[in-house]
């Protein structure tokens, strides 16, 4: 099997990682071309450029039942601790909508950071199909599409006429994530060089039982590592500079719904039962409609548990600890408690809720959780 490859490391001994690549530059460390076409890329702070299916992801937001006058509201999607491009977004109902060109739903796909839509559709002249969702157009133009770190994904409705109830709507966004640094140097400056190759085994082969595969530093300092297993991490180690790739976060999210003094220490929701190893890094939270700090004794204290221990937790209303929520935007619920951050597959995320005084109802609450796979 070694035989068809250009480069074979068979039954190395040791356990230092088989290629260590360590650059000053910022080049890349290595590229692949077919037909002079690049496909994939390593860059030196370990962010993967690629056209295969590894540049998109997808997260799915179940929204509920949308009111016929439903106006006031703006439902937050999603927040990412990177800058990255929405690439396409779906909207879907569980039960029909017809076309009525009187009274309808107009619905904005838009942005905290940029005044202009992403893209709208209306139930004007196209319905809805039972579970046949309908694909929004992103616009390009004036960069609607590229969410910074920091602002939310949103989707807002205005109501012509009576409008239309939507029941069941979900959400499906599909976003690739940006390279967070420019490509440099040119593309036929390389150390190792392997042109028009010749056959179908791997170009690199590399079998061994105790090595890592690759680890990716800049400056002494590792970047990127790939372990024996093949699992992809960024900086793993407590000695090493703190950095992970920003390919390498993923992220849920949740909508609770509506949180009523009731929920008061007995509303538990779950949010994520990971089936890996991972790092809880961000939660961040918001609602369908704006609260102001309008009390000094009456709000929430949302919590973020392992069912059993806070991992991190914020107060909204309270003039003294609280969050103003302006509704659709999504706000960071601060530092995530090291100690229990990091949850295994036997391990479960929830949100609690404890109110102050008396918890003024939330609409729509809804989470987003970031985090990076371990294992």
């Amino acid at each position: 099997m070694g035989a068809t490859n250009v480069i074979c490391v068979d039954d190395s001994a040791g356990t230092g990682p088989a290629m260590i690549f360590d650059v000053n530059s910022g080049r890349d460390i290595l590229a692949s071309y077919v037909n002079d076409a690049e496909v994939f890329a390593l860059m030196s702070d370990g962010f993967i450029r690629t056209t295969s299916g590894w540049a998109y992801r997808q997260v799915g937001v179940g929204i509920g039942d949308i009111a016929a006058n439903n106006d006031a509201y703006t439902y937050p999607l999603l927040r990412a601790e990177q800058d990255i491009t929405i690439v396409g977004c779906h909207i879907g109902c569980d039960a029909a909508v017809t076309a009525n060109v009187d009274n309808y739903q107009t619905v904005y796909l838009e942005q905290s950071g940029n005044t202009t839509d992403l893209s709208s559709m209306t139930t004007a002249s196209t319905g809805f199909t039972i579970h046949v969702p309908r694909a929004f157009t992103i616009a390009t133009t004036g960069n609607p599409d590229h969410l910074a770190a920091g602002e939310t994904l949103q989707l807002r409705l205005a109501k012509t006429g009576t409008g239309v109830a939507m029941y069941g709507v979900s959400v499906s966004i599909v976003y690739t994530v940006d390279q967070p640094r420019a490509t440099i140097g040119t593309a036929t400056d390389n150390v190792i060089r392997l042109v028009n190759e010749i056959g179908t085994g791997s170009e690199i082969f590399l079998d061994h039982y105790s090595r890592p595969f690759m680890s990716v530093r800049e400056n002494g300092n590792e970047k990127f590592h790939i372990d024996i297993n093949g699992k992809i991490f960024g900086a793993r180690m407590s000695s090493m500079k703190d950095y992970t790739p920003p390919d390498q976060y993923y992220y849920q999210v949740i909508n609770t719904g509506q949180l009523v003094t009731e929920d008061s220490a007995t509303k538990i929701s779950p949010l994520f039962a990971p089936h890996c190893t991972i790092q809880l890094e961000k939660v961040y939270f918001g609602a369908i409609t704006t609260y102001a700090l309008g009390s000094a004794t009456n709000g929430w204290n949302l919590k973020i548990t392992d069912a059993t221990n806070i991992l991190v937790d914020a107060y909204t209303h309270l003039y003294s600890s609280g969050t103003a929520l302006t509704k659709g935007v999504l706000y960071d619920m601060g530092d995530v408690n090291k100690e229990w951050g990091q949850l295994t597959s036997s391990d479960k995320i929830c949100a609690e809720y404890l109110e102050s005084g008396t918890g003024p109802n939330v609409d729509g609450l809804t989470f987003v959780l970031c985090y990076r796979k371990l294992t």
